[in-house]
């Protein structure tokens, strides 16, 4: 720890004891890059004399779980969130509270109903330990009884199931025509385990649905007749887009056919970072989807405003 640090965390245990129940804030050096935090979102900002005069106002502040010192312009800006590092960036001065403190930020949904004393749903700032404790936006549900996370989608994900019910001549290949409804689900949220960022792909709490889909989030089905003849129409589409959450689908994992009839996953399209996947499933009967286990989700590049969900800070 360098001299400054050490005076910084000795003012902090000192004011602790000195007026009871207080805030012990310890605080870490790291780096970053400025177009990784908003100064124009701080929950207070000024001049002042130095960096510990900036870390006692944190100290003061009950939401400060970071703060942008700037040794040039003697200026501080304290925020409710904890922006990504990067030790190559050309910020030196951003602080982050380190775990010896006695405020943090949430993990998970039951972090925020526990420690923060919270139970209202909506969009939180969580610090997933299978993110590596960087910010995500989660979705807390049903957080008045027993919570679950969700990850709000911006795009649409739709997937579609085309089966037999939808034969207009049982069993007569390529058919221009089907029998209706054409099953299809629609998911606005997509629900996750917090500990490994895996999707829970049958639950349907936040979709719209046609018919009775029973299809899983990332997959497609269509029974309309075997792939290589032509004309023939298919029905199986599916469309993954995670822009906006500032997550994307892990790279390893891969997509193909799941079940199959003469069949084949066609027009597969998967964008650089990961964001968008989406194909046809082309078969006699068929499904497709991911092959090699089940989606699961990885923070990606992509900025999302610290404007876009709820900060919670925890207190042990």
């Amino acid at each position: 720890m360098t001299r400054t640090g050490k005076i910084t965390a000795l003012l902090l245990i000192l004011l602790r004891d000195s007026f009871g129940k207080l805030d012990e804030v310890y605080l870490t050096k790291t780096r970053t890059r400025l177009d990784l935090v908003e100064p124009s979102l701080s929950i207070w900002s000024g001049p002042i004399f130095g960096i510990f005069q900036c870390s006692f106002i944190c100290l003061q502040e009950p939401q400060c779980v970071s703060l942008l010192f700037n040794e040039t312009t003697k200026f501080c800006n304290l925020f409710n969130v904890i922006y990504d590092g990067d030790e190559s960036g050309n910020v030196e001065n951003y602080y982050i509270i380190s775990g010896k403190s006695t405020r943090f930020v949430p993990a998970s949904c039951l972090d925020i109903i526990t420690y923060a004393n919270i139970t209202t749903d909506g969009d939180y700032w969580i610090y997933p330990m299978a993110a590596n404790g960087r910010r995500t936006k989660i979705f807390c549900h049903d957080m008045a009884n027993e919570p679950s996370h969700f990850i709000t989608l911006k795009n649409t994900n739709s997937f579609v199931q085309h089966d037999g019910s939808n034969w207009i001549v049982s069993y007569q290949p390529c058919q221009s025509s089907l029998n209706p409804p054409l099953k299809r689900v629609e998911f606005t949220k997509i629900k996750i385990q917090i500990e490994d960022m895996v999707v829970n792909g049958t639950d349907y709490t936040f979709t719209s649905v046609t018919g009775s889909p029973t299809i899983k989030y990332g997959e497609s089905t269509d029974c309309n007749g075997q792939y290589d003849l032509n004309p023939c129409p298919h029905f199986g589409h599916a469309v993954i887009d995670t822009r906006g959450t500032g997550l994307t689908v892990d790279p390893s994992i891969t997509f193909g056919l799941l079940e199959q009839h003469k069949a084949e996953m066609k027009d597969f399209i998967r964008s650089a970072d990961g964001s968008q996947i989406s194909f046809l499933c082309a078969g006699y009967c068929s499904r497709c989807g991911p092959k090699s286990g089940p989606i699961k989700l990885l923070l990606s590049t992509e900025f999302i405003s610290a404007t876009d969900a709820q900060p919670a800070i925890c207190r042990k």
